[in-house]
């Protein structure tokens, strides 16, 4: 057989006998299986990371109470005034009674009821959606006043797991809680006071009143409106009656009316929780605001605050600023600074601000402060100042115990001039409470029953109960101090912790944190009839 032969015998070998005996590759199904594995491994891979993401980076909360209101808000009613167009969030209990005489509108009066159809609206709200860093402080230090989520150390498995306070004392400090404000020493030191960032300190004033709200139909109110609560003197040279106030006398002034507005501690929020039977607490630590238009070259501005023991003035005249504070009836401890500004200019609107707090005098005009004086006293010189005791009578006696109300007035010279958005706010307040029962829920340690025996001085508020921490331990207390159970109040740890980490009663252990709590990135959406899916863009903000 010749070559041909074979070659052709070969080649008919491996033809097929017709087309449709081709045997054809399925590109279609390899493409569709080869993108499905490649979807299925970037899923996995995707969730790896939002796991990794969320246990070392950044994780996400539901505040579920009001105790760090009003900067976070927990579970809660949204009511409106129709009289003063404001919005207030008001803390939600569902195990509490609720009755529409509870609602008050707290910018015309806290006993000025909302209408019954507003006061019968019960709609809760979830609380603020909060992203918390975690992985800042195993490189970063916390500092005071940072907001700390934290695993609860009384109950690190319970449905209240997870708890969000504001940073007070840090590790190898003592603490004194003193009239609200929070003294710290290391060692065999001096308390000092402790003042906040002036960022922090911005975002967490509480209104007590506002010229702005006024009713917008007096004769619908439940009973008359007193007005606000300032006394213009002399009454005949001014006109309060709307929300520009005008004085056309040379000399006047306005009196703050504690009867008609107390400056304490009361929050709106809290209308529908419980106060543990306490009474508010007088504030002195406040924020005085106004919007000037001088209507002449040479008008001056000043305030005066009778508190703590002293006499506090603010002033402002022509081009100088001048602060000064004296021990009230001691003409002769007489303090004063100045500051140079820019003048008033006729026509032109300037906001003013005095602030007196955490034992500083500030001013702000135009929102920049232009000036402030310190002063430093201790925490039983304090105690001794707001409750005019002298050294005969123990510390002991007075600790835990607050001051009178403060007295408030402007006093202006040279008007004609206008005035608007006058405002008063109020600072945080720790409260110097009792423990109560539950502080020994849980097992009490040896060596510790003194400290979390009920009934006696909260921690870190008494002289016989300073609040000593350790080189890991920090404390911790909410921001809604009368509703806040927090470092003061705890008592004694989980059987966990006590065992694996920490015996120490009120305390945070380092191994504890999770993380700084970052920001509000979803508030309580509104409601689209039964659904709460409106975003509340306004209401998203960085934490301070």
């Amino acid at each position: 057989m010749q070559m041909k032969d074979i070659k052709e015998k070969n080649t008919g070998l491996l033809q097929p006998n017709n087309a449709s005996d081709v045997p054809h590759l399925d590109t279609t199904q390899k493409k569709e299986e080869t993108g499905a594995i490649k979807t299925t491994q970037s899923l996995v891979v995707a969730f790896v990371l939002a796991m990794v993401f969320r246990g070392f980076v950044v994780e996400g909360f539901v505040i579920p109470t009001g105790s760090m209101a009003p900067t976070l808000l927990g579970q809660h009613l949204l009511k409106h005034s129709d009289q003063t167009g404001k919005y207030f969030p008001v803390g939600f209990a569902t195990k509490r009674n609720i009755g529409p005489e509870r609602f008050v509108d707290p910018l015309l009066g806290r006993t000025m009821p909302l209408p019954t159809t507003e006061a019968k609206k019960i709609i809760p709200r979830s609380g603020d959606r909060v992203l918390v860093l975690k992985m800042l402080y195993p490189f970063f230090e916390p500092e005071r006043f940072d907001v700390v989520v934290f695993k609860n150390p009384t109950d690190t498995q319970g449905l209240a797991a997870n708890y969000i306070k504001r940073l007070i004392g840090l590790p190898n400090e003592t603490i004194w809680i003193a009239d609200g404000e929070i003294f710290a020493k290391k060692g065999d030191g001096q308390f000092a006071i402790q003042r906040k960032p002036e960022h922090v300190q911005k975002s967490i004033w509480s209104s007590v009143s506002n010229s702005d709200a006024i009713p917008t139909d007096k004769l619908a109110l439940p009973h008359p409106w007193q007005g606000p609560p300032w006394r213009a003197l002399p009454e005949k040279d001014w006109n309060i009656d709307g929300r520009t106030w005008k004085c056309d006398g040379g000399e006047a002034r306005l009196l703050w009316d504690n009867q008609k507005m107390p400056i304490d501690d009361w929050l709106s929020y809290n209308l529908l929780l419980s106060r543990r039977g306490q009474e508010q607490e007088p504030m002195s630590d406040i924020r005085v605001g106004a919007t000037i238009i001088p209507q002449g070259n040479a008008l001056v501005v000043g305030l005066e605050l009778h508190a703590v023991g002293h006499i506090f003035e603010w002033s402002i005249a022509g081009s100088k600023v001048t602060l000064a504070k004296q021990l009230d009836g001691d003409p002769s401890s007489l303090t004063t600074l100045q500051f140079d500004i820019d003048p008033f200019r006729v026509g032109k609107p300037t906001r003013v601000e005095f602030w007196h707090v955490d034992q500083m005098l500030a001013m702000y005009i135009d929102n920049q402060r232009v000036g402030e004086m310190l002063y430093d006293y201790g925490p039983e010189e304090r105690l001794r100042l707001v409750t005019k005791s002298d050294k005969s009578v123990p510390i002991e006696e007075i600790a835990g115990r607050g001051g009178a109300a403060p007295k408030l007035s402007w006093h202006f010279k040279n008007a004609p001039f206008t005035m608007s958005r006058v405002s008063v706010d109020h600072d945080l307040y720790y409260r110097s409470d009792l423990l109560q029962s539950s502080a020994t829920k849980n097992p009490t340690m040896s060596g510790n029953e003194k400290l979390v025996e009920v009934g006696s001085p909260a921690f870190g508020t008494h002289p016989d109960k300073l609040a000593v921490l350790g080189p890991n331990q920090f404390m911790m207390a909410g921001d809604n101090s009368t509703y806040s159970s927090d470092g003061r109040l705890w008592g004694n740890p989980d059987e966990f912790v006590a065992a694996q980490i920490d015996t120490a009663p009120f305390l945070v252990n380092r191994d504890l944190l999770i993380g700084k709590a970052w920001c509000v990135y979803w508030p309580s959406a509104f409601r689209l009839g039964n659904f709460p899916i409106i975003p509340d863009f306004g209401s998203v903000r960085f934490i301070r």
